[in-house]
């Protein structure tokens, strides 16, 4: 099933079908694939319910298809090209070495950590980016409308990516400033965003290493899906880097928030215990309850003041410097 809809991802057929339905022979002939194969492919999605034929041969969007298209609210384009991309799915089939070892197949399989590798490889570097965009988007509305942001006069977005985070607060805060900051290879991809969103003019963006230093000057420290992809020592080495700043910051009230997929008790079924795997295969990270979060914000000299849950799997789990 990841393959057949990141072939139908891939080839842009939603894009294509947005016009209304149109016969596998006219998409084949657009696409220049196949029109057996590429029939095959959507008759067995359209069992599933994604895209539908509408007559022998003809298919069209559902609702289920939709978030294959490229520029509609919550595409999830990326995302699909992103599960079915052999770099990818390679590491997840080396599972096993992780279970053995309890380092990550990625960089068994490939030499390197799976950073070091989007480093040298733009397309998948640009795939990445846009996944991450995706996902955050799907969880801002509910972070901002659970956890408000009103009283933050200047956020930083610390490992902010492309800025979804960051520009869902500000545009939710007019009064509100912010700082994106993340490596130089991706802060040209954040500034075309903020553009679009029409904030750049309340958001500056900043390239470093958080791992090295974190800018100071903000009131609340924003890190997104960053503390999960990793191993509690470098995650504490970043925390503690963020602490740095913000006691070198003349605020009072100054706190962290740590937005994460915080893993409940018990056996219930919980996005979190799979993107867990995603961190043990891929990064060398962990998702982690709110006890193991309580600790890592411990050991890096914070004290947990609360945690929030949204709409979505993400929580917002608050934080001060420790005395």
């Amino acid at each position: 099933m990841t393959q057949l809809i990141h072939v139908a991802a891939t080839l842009g057929v939603a894009d294509l079908l947005a016009g209304g339905p149109r016969s596998s022979h006219e998409l084949a002939a657009s696409l220049k694939v196949d029109p057996g194969a590429l029939y095959r492919v959507l008759r067995a999605l359209a069992s599933f319910g994604i895209f539908e034929e509408t007559d022998p041969g003809s298919f069209a969007l559902t609702d289920l298809a939709g978030p294959l298209r490229t520029d509609v609210p919550g595409s999830l384009r990326a995302s699909a090209v992103l599960y079915g991309e052999p770099w990818w799915w390679r590491a997840f089939g080396d599972l096993l070495h992780s279970v053995r070892t309890g380092q990550p197949a990625f960089d068994h399989v490939y030499g390197q950590s799976l950073f070091a590798y989007l480093d040298h490889a733009a397309d998948a570097a640009a795939i990445f980016n846009d996944h991450q965009t995706n996902m955050t988007r799907q969880d801002a509305t509910a972070v901002v409308r659970a956890y408000g942001f009103r009283e933050c006069a200047r956020v930083i977005d610390v490992g902010g990516g492309h800025g979804a985070l960051i520009a869902a607060i500000l545009k939710a805060c007019p009064w509100t400033t912010g700082v994106l900051f993340d490596q130089a290879a991706v802060i040209e991809g954040a500034r075309q965003r903020l553009h679009a969103e029409g904030i750049s003019d309340r958001c500056s963006c900043i390239a470093g290493d958080f791992f090295e230093s974190v800018p100071e000057g903000g009131d609340t420290y924003v890190l997104k899906d960053i503390v999960h992809d990793w191993e509690d020592d470098r995650a504490t080495a970043l925390l503690r880097n963020c602490r740095r700043a913000m006691l070198h910051t003349p605020t009072h009230g100054t706190k962290m928030l740590v937005v994460e997929k915080v893993i409940p008790p018990g056996n219930a079924p919980f996005p979190g215990k799979l993107t867990d795997i995603t961190m043990l295969v891929v990064t060398g990270g962990r998702e982690r309850t709110a006890r193991e979060y309580e600790a890592l914000l411990s050991d890096a000299g914070f004290a947990l003041t609360r945690i929030v849950p949204t709409a979505s799997p993400a929580s917002v789990i608050e934080a001060v410097p420790a005395n």
